[in-house]
C-alpha cells in the first residue's frame, strides 16, 4: 500500500494532467453550493416554511447525489481516465435511490452515534441552571473536552464509514447498506491512515479560509478529493488481496481488472517455467539416450 507521501505525489500529478477538468468539478459544486445559500436569502420572508423547506430539501438531495458523482469523477482523475465536468449529470437519475439510499443510512447511522454526546450535553445545561457560580464556572472548563472525548466513537465510525460515496459511484450493483459494511470492512486497520491523511491537509484549508475558499476551489479541493480517491484504491486493493472485499461486490472498476490480469500472469508465468523445466529434463533425456545409441553403434 502506497505511503502518505506517495499518494499525495501521484493525486497531484493526476491533478496536474487534467487541471481544468478538476478544478471547473469543484468549482460547480461550489457555486451550487453559494446558489442555494443566495436563494434562501432572497426568499426568506416571502415564502412559508414549508415550500422553503420542501426546495431546500430537493437541493440538498440533488447535492448529495452529484457528490456522489463528483466522488467518482476524482477517481478518474486519479486512475488517468479522462473525464469533463458535464460528466458529473448525464446519469444523475441513473442509479439514483442506490446513491441517496447509502448516503442518507451512513448519515443516519453518523447521527445514532452522534448522540452519544447529548446527555453529557443535556446534563451540563441541568448544571447550568441549578448550581451556583463555582460549579458553573467549572462545567464551562469541562463541558468541551468531555464533548470531544464523547464524541470519539462517532468520529471513529465516520471514518469508518468514508469510502461509502467511493463504493456508491464504483460499485453500482452494490445496495445502500452493503456499502456502508463494506466500506467499513475495507477500514480495518486503515482508520489511523485515513485520519492522519486528512490532518496533513490541515494547513491547506486554514489558507483555503483565509482565501474565502478561492484556494479550496483551484487547488485544495481538487487536490484533497483526488488523494481521497487514491487512497480509496489502495485500500480497495488490499480488501481484494485479503479476502476483505468479495471481488464479487467489488467488481467492475479498472482496479480489479489489472489485479486479476496480475494474477493470470503469475500463474502464467509459473506455468510456463514448470513446462521449461520438463522440456530441460526431456532435452537431456533425449541427449542421454543419443549419445547411447551412437555408443552402441560405434562397438
Amino acid at each position: 500500500m502506497k505511503t502518505r507521501q506517495e499518494l499525495k505525489m501521484r493525486a497531484k500529478e493526476a491533478v496536474r494532467v487534467q487541471r481544468t477538468t478538476a478544478v471547473l468539478i469543484m468549482l460547480v459544486m461550489a457555486l451550487k453550493g453559494l446558489a442555494l445559500g443566495v436563494f434562501n436569502d432572497l426568499v426568506i420572508g416571502k415564502l412559508s416554511w414549508f415550500p422553503l423547506f420542501v426546495v431546500n430539501l430537493l437541493v440538498a438531495l440533488a447535492l448529495i447525489v452529484l457528490m456522489v458523482n463528483l466522488m467518482r469523477e476524482y477517481l478518474k482523475i486519479y486512475r488517468g481516465e479522462h473525464t469533463h465536468v458535464m460528466a458529473l449529470y448525464p446519469d444523475f437519475m441513473t442509479h439514483l435511490g442506490h446513491k441517496l439510499g447509502g448516503m442518507m443510512w451512513m448519515a443516519l447511522w453518523g447521527f445514532l452515534w452522534a448522540l452519544i454526546s447529548v446527555p453529557i450535553v443535556l446534563l451540563a445545561v441541568y448544571l447550568m441552571r441549578t448550581t451556583g457560580r463555582g460549579m458553573r464556572l467549572l462545567v464551562l472548563i469541562l463541558i468541551g473536552p468531555v464533548h470531544l472525548i464523547a464524541l470519539i466513537p462517532a468520529i471513529v465510525k465516520g471514518i469508518s464509514y468514508a469510502m461509502t460515496p467511493f463504493i456508491l459511484s464504483d460499485c453500482p450493483d452494490v445496495t445502500a447498506r452493503q456499502a456502508l459494511k463494506l466500506s467499513m470492512r475495507m477500514m480495518d486497520g486503515h482508520k489511523k491512515k485515513l485520519f492522519t491523511l486528512a490532518l496533513s491537509f490541515i494547513g491547506w484549508f486554514v489558507l483555503s479560509a483565509l482565501t474565502l475558499g478561492i484556494l479550496y476551489v483551484v487547488y485544495v479541493g481538487p487536490y484533497y478529493y483526488t488523494t481521497l480517491a487514491g487512497f480509496y484504491d489502495e485500500v480497495r486493493i488490499k480488501a481484494l488481496t485479503d479476502g476483505n472485499g468479495p471481488p464479487k461486490e467489488l467488481s467492475g472498476t479498472v482496479i480489479e481488472v489489472e489485479a486479476e490480469v496480475d494474477a493470470l500472469s503469475a500463474d502464467e508465468i509459473a506455468a510456463v517455467e514448470a513446462q521449461a523445466e520438463i522440456d530441460a529434463l526431456d532435452a537431456i533425456d533425449g541427449g542421454e539416450v543419443e549419445i547411447e545409441i551412437e555408443e552402441m553403434n560405434a562397438e
